[in-house]
């Protein structure tokens, strides 16, 4: 008669093969972060001297711009799938965040983009202290100030407020809002990105995964007419 396997050799082999499967995946993101930044590098250092090279060559300093805005997105969706790897493997430890730091080195980060947009950023001096991951707070602030630029208008605030047992923290901004028939792709599961109809950026859903991995969820609504970015985290009892 064949040998039945009981349910404990299966649970052996379920726990081996997921961390067998996490253990791939912190690879794979350190992979990414450092053997695609090398050669990232070496186009920047060749942008930096094809610039000295053709300078005052008014078609060569258009085409240097778009490599550089290239880069740029290539070494954000780098950082983002490295991000999502190490975090989905080994969920690091939450530790307390000064969320006013974290904002403050953001609209910091995105200073040419609000200039070149022309905007205008508002937001409160006091800011809580919550539980969490500091680099998971900077990239979720990034990807919503980003998007509010994209999306929105002259005016951006970023705000929060205490709930009974969490926090809510948004971007509001006065421009037109996302598309109707977009707003349902915005927080896309990740597993679902290769669909033909899905959004461009894998940001948000990256975000959507990183407030759920520390207990929250976010959204996206129309407020007074304007475009709000949303994520919610609980507020954690010491």
């Amino acid at each position: 008669m064949p040998t039945q396997k009981r349910p404990d050799d299966k649970n052996n082999k379920l726990l081996e093969e997921n961390a067998q499967l996490r253990g791939d995946l912190l690879t794979i993101g350190r992979r990414v972060s450092h053997d695609l930044r090398t050669p990232l590098g070496s186009i920047s250092i060749s942008i930096e001297l094809l610039k000295e090279i053709l300078a005052g060559n008014d078609a060569a300093a258009d085409a240097i711009k778009s490599l550089n805005i290239s880069l740029d997105e290539m070494s954000r969706l780098i950082k983002s799938l490295s991000i999502l790897a190490r975090a989905t493997s080994t969920p690091p430890p939450m530790e307390k965040v000064s969320m006013g730091e974290i904002v403050r080195g953001v609209s910091q980060q995105l200073e040419r983009k609000i200039i070149d947009k022309g905007a205008t950023l508002r937001f409160p001096e006091v800011w809580p202290e919550v539980s969490g991951n500091p680099g998971w707070m900077e990239f979720i602030w990034w990807n919503f100030l980003a998007n509010s630029l994209q999306y929105g208008g002259s005016r951006i605030e970023l705000g929060w407020s205490k709930k009974t047992d969490c926090f809510h923290f948004w971007t509001h901004d006065n421009g037109k809002g996302v598309p109707a028939e977009m707003r349902g792709l915005l927080f896309q599961p990740f597993d679902s990105l290769h669909q033909p109809d899905s959004t461009r950026g894998l940001g948000l859903s990256i975000v959507q995964r990183l407030v759920d991995l520390q207990g929250g969820y976010c959204g996206y609504q129309v407020v007074d007419g304007g475009s709000q970015f949303f994520f919610i985290l609980p507020e954690k009892k010491e």
